[in-house]
C-alpha cells in the first residue's frame, strides 16, 4: 500500500488538476444522469428520457476513465522527459 500512495502523490500537478476536475465534471454528468431518471420515474414515466439518463451515466463512466488515464500519461511523459 507503501508503494502505491508513494506513486499516486509523485503525481504532477498538473495531471493532479485534470483527474480533479474530470472527476467534478464526471460527477455532475452522473447527477444529471440520475435526475433524468427521476425526473422520468416521478413526472413523465417515458421511455426517451430514461435512455437518455443511463446514457449520460454509462457514458460519465467511460469519460472518467479516460480522463484518470489521459492525466496518467501525460504524467508518464513528463517524468520520462525530465529524466
Amino acid at each position: 500500500m507503501d508503494k502505491i500512495f508513494k506513486s499516486l502523490n509523485s503525481i504532477n500537478n498538473f495531471s493532479r488538476n485534470i483527474i480533479y476536475y474530470g472527476c467534478l465534471i464526471v460527477l455532475a454528468f452522473c447527477f444529471i444522469g440520475v435526475g433524468l431518471i427521476l425526473y422520468n420515474n416521478v413526472v413523465t414515466q417515458e421511455v426517451g428520457i430514461y435512455e437518455v439518463g443511463t446514457a449520460f451515466i454509462k457514458n460519465s463512466t467511460v469519460i472518467f476513465a479516460q480522463v484518470i488515464i489521459g492525466a496518467l500519461v501525460i504524467d508518464l511523459f513528463n517524468t520520462m522527459a525530465s529524466k
